[in-house]
């Protein structure tokens, strides 16, 4: 008799919980490596300093292999399919971007927002941007190309701030904003409705009790009920935390990155912990309170 309920309750941890939760880990992962990225990267000796500082580059004084630097400069161009070439230091370097991924940071310090885009997903570069790019450097053909590390692709990011912050804004922005909406996400939900189309039915038989249809569709439309009042007050209560929580991360990395004595990395992390539990709760609550009403009501219409 039970059957259908537990299907659906199974379906809806799997689809609308468990999946998602995979994608965020995986999320904060490809954020978590790419403000590393951010940070060897600002170790890196600048192009053209690192081999003849006191020859200007048009001089060609290079060893044929400049290993891996960094580059700061103009977006210049754009030549051919995969080419990006940049502006520094009266040269130009060409970064080799193919199969890369682009970030794109805007806004201002402190409420940056950066974007990450596929170069061939890219439609286009806006005039006066700058860009920090770090990769191997070696002279190919007469031009210095910037590419791939081994298997590792270059980093570049264009901004629309000055050199300096580049880095600090990167490390703060450098994370999703909601780590549980990802790709993986979306996938899931729209395999969990088509799978709660065939488990809800099997509810809805005429001798079934109206407990069994009123728990079913619960579960089939959990992941819309924290969107339905009274819980939706729960909802903007966990995107409050929610967002606390991302802050004290920011706050914790930038802490990291200026070497910062003492306890305050620590600090930051213990805030984001207790922020982060604070938003689940609230969303679980909401969720709890709007599935039992949803649950009371759907008994009585069934």
């Amino acid at each position: 008799m039970f059957l259908p309920v537990y299907l659906a309750a199974l379906a809806a941890i799997f689809f609308y919980a468990l999946l998602p939760v995979v994608g965020a880990f995986m999320t904060r992962q490809q954020w978590r490596l790419f403000r590393k990225s951010v940070i060897e990267a600002a170790s890196l000796p600048v192009f053209g300093t690192k081999l003849a500082p006191d020859a200007p580059l048009a001089s060609g004084k290079f060893a044929a292999d400049a290993g891996r630097c960094r580059v700061h400069g103009d977006v210049d161009a754009l030549g051919g399919q995969h080419e990006l070439w940049i502006s520094c230091r009266n040269a130009v370097v060409v970064v080799d971007l193919r199969d890369s991924w682009v970030y794109i940071l805007t806004g201002r310090a402190g409420d940056d927002t950066l974007e990450r885009r596929r170069w061939s997903e890219l439609p286009s570069i806006g005039p006066g941007a700058r860009a920090f790019i770090a990769g191997a450097a070696e002279l190919s053909g007469g031009r210095f190309v910037i590419g791939p590390a081994g298997k590792e692709p270059p980093l570049v990011i264009l901004h629309d701030g000055d050199d300096d912050s580049v880095v600090r804004r990167s490390i703060w922005a450098g994370r999703h904003e909601n780590e549980y909406w990802n790709p993986m996400t979306q996938v899931s939900m729209a395999l969990g409705v088509v799978t709660m189309s065939g488990i809800v039915p099997l509810a809805l038989r005429s001798r079934m009790p109206s407990l069994i249809g009123a728990l079913t569709l619960t579960a089939a439309f959990s992941p819309i009920l924290v969107l339905l009042p009274p819980g939706v007050v729960g909802f903007f209560v966990y995107r409050r935390f929610w967002r606390r929580a991302r802050y004290c991360r920011a706050r914790r990395d930038a802490e990291k990155l200026e070497g910062a004595k003492g306890k305050g990395d620590f600090s930051w992390q213990r805030r984001a912990y207790a922020a982060t539990t604070a938003s689940v709760l609230a969303l679980a609550s909401a969720l709890a309170v709007n599935g039992w009403l949803l649950v009371v009501l759907l008994r009585r219409l069934l």
